[in-house]
């Protein structure tokens, strides 16, 4: 099996959460999770028992950057991620709902992805185009950065 490069790693990572955040989205019962990328494209999934509504991004943030440090401390995970479903905020200010996912590589890229959505008439969820930002890093720390 040929190596992904940290683009293909990011891409199938972001198709298993999006497959996953749509049902719960529909059912408005979504729970934050986060997802790391193992070797062998083995997507492992991070649920957490229980998260408070209304749980503030810094919170979110400490939260995840914790708890997938402890799940890949073991193993060698190069891609990881993390989704919660926000409100994003439109040009004019309207908020909309959205999947924010905040997706890193260990040596490459760290980013948060808005994805606003819609219900269509059959109550099936549908994804507009990403949005992507770039950030820091907060679960691969800098100092794991290759010189």
């Amino acid at each position: 099996m040929k190596r992904m490069t940290p683009q293909e790693e990011k891409a199938l990572l972001l198709r298993v959460v999006t497959k996953l955040a749509a049902p719960q989205l529909e059912q408005g019962g979504f729970i934050p999770f986060g997802a790391i990328l193992g070797q062998n494209r083995d997507v492992q999934l991070l649920m957490p028992k229980s998260m408070k509504r209304d749980v503030a991004r810094d919170e979110l943030d400490n939260y995840w950057a914790r708890t997938i440090r402890n799940a890949i401390a073991a193993g060698k995970y190069m891609t990881v991620c993390w989704c919660a479903d926000v409100r994003g905020q439109t040009d004019d200010g309207t908020l909309i709902p959205a999947l924010l996912i905040h997706v890193e590589h260990a040596h490459s890229f760290s980013e948060d992805i808005l994805i606003a959505y819609r219900k269509n008439e059959g109550g099936k969820v549908v994804f507009d185009d990403p949005n992507t930002e770039t950030t820091q890093h907060q679960i691969f720390s800098s100092s794991e950065e290759p010189s």
